[in-house]
């Protein structure tokens, strides 16, 4: 495996063993496991912790039970690493709800663990289920939270998690499809205004050596562009039919809980 440069080894070799030992305290099967914060955005700071995030599935018989089960698996933050996880019902609901969140998860370029086949199911099916309008809205609020326009001197870290939303409100206005999660692939063939590319590559450079609250002085190419970008403000998505979506979740819940060949008992 190729070293990432924004995954240090060590703490690679860390995760490892902690996801195995969720997998035996919790009695669940972690089917994919990836990083989700600005490592995976690739705009780490040198202080960025670790944004560990999974989706995992339990036996059978737990999903049968009359008692309801907590969906979520968390381990406390240490300063380091954030490690958490939704169950494979609650993820598979929210991909029905085109949920940007574990949209992203799903096509994470730093994988820790995968089972490579359920997770092409998951990919397919949020793409398959996705509804345009919710994303656009997700991105564009993601954007307006992290940045506002000023002559005051700005958070780094604001400004790429501006940034990168507002790029993604840009591909899907064009491809009319999901975005990609990572900045370099967002800014590949968009059409960026003249030096706005520069800028970027040289403030990337600075955070990488700054920390989370490092603040730079405002960059005309950035703000012009984001101020564009946000010109309009996208309208919360209207009430769309989630049934066709539902439908196929539960489809893939099924086949990825049941043995291959089982048969659903309908109504006597």
């Amino acid at each position: 495996m190729t070293q990432d440069p924004m995954i240090d080894q060590g703490m690679r070799e860390r995760i490892g063993p902690i996801l195995d030992e969720i997998e035996r305290s919790e009695g669940v099967r972690i089917l994919v496991a990836v990083e989700s914060g600005s490592r995976a955005w690739r705009f780490a700071s040198r202080d960025s912790d670790y944004d560990v995030r999974f989706v995992y599935i339990r036996p059978v018989a737990d999903y049968l039970s009359v008692e309801t089960r907590r969906d979520v698996i968390e381990l406390p933050v240490d300063g380091t690493l954030d490690v958490n996880g939704w169950d494979l019902r609650k993820a598979l609901g929210l991909i029905a709800k085109s949920n940007a969140v574990v949209t992203e998860w799903l096509s994470s370029p730093v994988v820790y663990r995968r089972d490579d086949d359920t997770a092409a199911l998951l990919h397919g099916l949020a793409r398959a289920c996705v509804h345009l309008p919710a994303l656009i809205y997700h991105y564009d609020r993601s954007a307006r939270r992290a940045w506002a326009p000023g002559d005051d001197p700005v958070r780094l870290k604001s400004y790429f998690y501006a940034l990168r939303p507002a790029l993604a409100l840009d591909w899907i206005r064009r491809k009319a499809e999901p975005p990609p999660m990572d900045l370099p692939s967002l800014m590949e063939g968009a059409p960026l205004p003249e030096g706005l590319r520069e800028d970027v590559a040289m403030l990337l450079l600075r955070k990488r050596a700054a920390t989370e609250s490092d603040m730079a002085a405002r960059v005309p190419s950035l703000e012009a562009y984001l101020t564009a970008a946000l010109s309009e403000m996208a309208p919360r998505p209207g009430i769309w039919d989630h049934a066709p979506a539902i439908r196929a979740a539960d489809e893939a819940f099924r086949a990825l809980l049941l043995p291959a060949g089982a048969e659903i008992p309908g109504p006597a």
